[in-house]
Formats: structure tokens, sequence, C-alpha cells
């Protein structure tokens, strides 16, 4: 059996990481200005360089925003930042009901899109590289690799739409809607995805659209507001 190699996080995304928590936390608030960047390395006991550069990151995803000869200010992300901004709020643990409804109705629509063309087009090899990652799914033996196989099997719809634009669309969401599966998974096991996947195939096999789409919609509606829903905290 091979081991993968143990990496600890870097200085910079240590530092990355303690601003995240700080300005999702309200210790540092939005239009608040941040001491000098000399003054943070003091402070943090790390290079300015990896002050300089875990701001220029942070900026990058919305977090920050640099003000030529004013300073660095925390940003209202929630309105200028990236998908990065959401990843990040999922992984402190503090997502909250519109977060959750927000993401999943989005991937309910990129599905529905992905289906409305996929399920009639869809070639018997793809056919049968989706039943591959439903199997992969099946063998799977941690969230991790669960959460994986269910979104390589929503993206192979979304490629299989031949609409060149949805995979990559849907890619900007790979970590948030896989850290929302492992959430689901931890609450409630495989089975009842495992089911939705079966169904899903089924439909696609008898070229019925309409079909494939209310399964999806249906799982999705569940998990926003019925049996199996993931709001609660853990």
């Amino acid at each position: 059996m091979a081991f993968s190699k143990i990496s600890s996080p870097t200085l910079k995304q240590l530092f990355i990481n303690e601003l995240e928590t700080m300005i999702l936390k309200g210790e540092l608030k939005i239009g608040e200005k941040l001491p000098p960047e000399r003054e943070i390395a003091t402070m943090m006991q790390v290079s300015r360089s990896v002050v300089n550069d875990g701001i220029c990151e942070l900026a990058h995803m919305g977090f920050l925003t640099m003000v030529p000869r004013q300073g660095t200010f925390v940003a209202d992300y929630m309105k200028e930042g990236t998908i990065e901004i959401l990843v990040a709020i999922m992984k402190l643990g503090n997502v909250n009901r519109d977060y959750i409804r927000s993401t999943l109705e989005l991937r309910t629509v990129l599905i529905s899109m992905a289906l409305d063309t996929a399920v009639e087009e869809m070639t018997e090899e793809q056919f049968h590289q989706m039943e591959s990652i439903c199997e992969d799914f099946e063998r799977s033996d941690s969230l991790s690799d669960s959460a994986v196989c269910l979104y390589r099997l929503d993206h192979h719809l979304t490629v299989c739409s031949n609409n060149l634009l949805l995979p990559i669309l849907f890619s900007s969401f790979r970590a948030a809607n896989q850290i929302l599966f492992e959430r689901y998974l931890g609450k409630y096991g495989k089975e009842p995805l495992h089911r939705r996947n079966l169904d899903i195939l089924s439909a696609i096999r008898n070229k019925d659209t309409i079909r494939a789409k209310q399964i999806v919609q249906e799982s999705i509606d569940q998990t926003i507001s019925g049996n199996t829903e993931i709001y609660s905290a853990e």
C-alpha cells in the first residue's frame, strides 16, 4: 500500500486562514481598515512578504480591498467576493440556511440545463462511464471519496450536455458542492443518494428527460426542506 506525503500549510496559507476566520467571525468588520503590513507582520510574527502575498490573495478572493495611498480595507465580501468566499464560509462551519439553499438551487438549475440535452444525446460510452461512476460511489468508503464521486457524476452530466460552458461553470462550484455532499453523507449515509443515482440511470436509459429532472428536483427539495435537510448543525 502506498502512503501519500503529509504536508503542512505554508505560513502564507496560515495567514490567509487566520484573516478569513477573523473576517467571517466579524472580528474584522466590513469597511474596517487593516493596520500597515509591517505592523501586522510584527504582531503575527511572520515576514512582511508573507503578509503582502496573503493580503494580495485575500483581495483577489474578495475579502479585502486595496486602495492606493489609502490602505487595505475589509471588503463587502458577500457582494464583491468570488466562489472562494462561499467555500471559506462552509469550511469554517459558519454556513446558514441561505447559503445552503442558494447553492443547492443553483446546482438544480445547472443540472436541469444539462439534462435537457444530455438525456437524449448521451452515447452508450458516456452512459457506461456514468454507470462506472455510480459503481465507484457504491464502493467508496470515506466521506471525501463518496463526495468526489457524486461531484464526478453531476459534472459528467454537464459534459454530456455538449454545452461548452456548463462544465466550466459547474466546476467553479466543485469545492462548495463537495463540502455539502460530505455534510449530507455524514448525516444520512450513502443509501439515499445511491437510490437517486440508480433512478437517474434508469430515467436516462429510458430517454425520459422529464423523469430525470424530476428525480434531481425531488432530491434537492428534500435536502432543502424535507426528510434529508442539511441545515442543522452536526
